[in-house]
């Protein structure tokens, strides 16, 4: 019965997915054709192309900085190259996979790959998310009092919006440990027939528990943070030099191009695409969160269309080359051998 619930549900969400990305694609090609999209891509300005391939590795550079920096506070030492091998890794899943759920291989690859304990492994992605969400806040915060000034938008409204998403993402930081608990004792109410899963969760609760709590005794929040800051201005500043790559030969500039517009256009363009509905890599759900937005902001229409199809469909198969050769990369090495589980202790308040 639970294995026909699960079909039933998965036959669903990819019948919605598919629906979504139609409706989308629709209503993009009304004013745009595919030849438009290509040419987008193949008239590219190489300098700045050049550029953005220097900012996107510079953002995966700093990225894997910040994730040694946990692991480093919890005694796990990964050796740097495969680290950094590991991160463009996950960059492929969570951009093909709907929801962030590529995150996991992430965690799979530091236990398999690199001999991350898995606490370790999970304390280091729990505390980069929760952070990443925390150094968006002020951008988002700035972007939109920018773009807000002169408009019919509220400063207030749109100011307070910002601080709540900081707001919520400390307070997620300051429960997690609390969460993680209350998961820990809720465990020992799962029947005996699933025992064996029942003694892994707790293990694997307490490992994060512990492991999360002994990353922040060391002080790395300040650090944690400037990390996530670059990483984010570094990855927008990116995206922001690739759009203006295709764009320039049509004449367009900075001036035309304010990056605090298209800045919020981006934002609402990757939060679309990490929703469970957008499907896969985000096709559908992505483009019409950016098009909508670029429209709404006052771009031209067609230009709006045209880029949210040949900047996601640039930027997939760039990151999905550097994924690719990162992966054959990752199994041509030897496996490291994992750390003994850690014992089965309800955590410390």
């Amino acid at each position: 019965m639970l294995l026909h619930r699960h079909r039933l549900t998965s036959l669903v969400y990819i019948a919605f997915s598919l629906l979504l990305a139609i409706s989308v694609f629709t209503w993009l090609l009304t004013h745009i054709t595919w030849r438009q999209i290509l040419n987008l891509m193949l008239a590219v300005n190489l300098p700045l192309l050049g550029l953005f391939f220097i900012l996107s590795l510079s953002m995966q550079l700093v990225r894997t900085v910040r994730y040694r920096l946990v692991l480093q506070s919890v005694g796990q030492a990964p050796g740097f190259g495969r680290l950094f091998l590991a991160v463009l890794v996950r960059g492929l899943c969570v951009d093909l996979l709907p929801a962030r759920t590529g995150e996991l291989v992430y965690l799979y690859l530091l236990r398999v790959k690199l001999g991350v304990e898995l606490g370790a492994a999970t304390a280091s992605f729990a505390l980069a998310f929760l952070f990443d969400l925390m150094a968006l806040a002020p951008l988002l915060v700035i972007a939109l009092l920018i773009v807000g000034m002169g408009r019919t938008f509220s400063p207030i409204l749109l100011g307070g919006a910002g601080v709540a998403l900081l707001l919520l993402a400390m307070l997620a930081l300051r429960l997690l440990p609390a969460t993680l608990r209350m998961g820990f004792r809720a465990c020992a109410f799962l029947p005996d027939r699933v025992a064996a899963l029942r003694r892994w969760t707790r293990r694997f609760l307490a490992a994060t528990h512990r492991q999360l709590r002994r990353a922040r005794s060391h002080g790395i929040d300040a650090p944690l943070f400037g990390l996530s800051l670059g990483v984010r201005l570094l990855k927008y500043a990116g995206l922001y030099v690739l759009l203006l790559a295709m764009l320039h030969p049509q004449g367009y500039t900075l001036h035309s191009l304010p990056f605090p517009k298209v800045f919020l256009g981006l934002c609402a363009a990757e939060m679309a695409a990490s929703l469970p509905i957008s499907g896969f890599a985000g096709f559908g759900a992505y483009e019409g969160a950016w098009a909508g937005v670029f429209i709404l902001l006052g771009f031209p229409t067609a230009m709006a269309k045209a880029t949210s199809l040949s900047h996601h469909l640039f930027t997939q198969l760039y990151g999905s080359l550097i994924g690719i050769a990162s992966t054959l990369a990752l199994l041509a090495l030897p496996a490291a051998t994992p750390p003994p589980p850690p014992p089965s202790l309800p955590p410390s308040s």
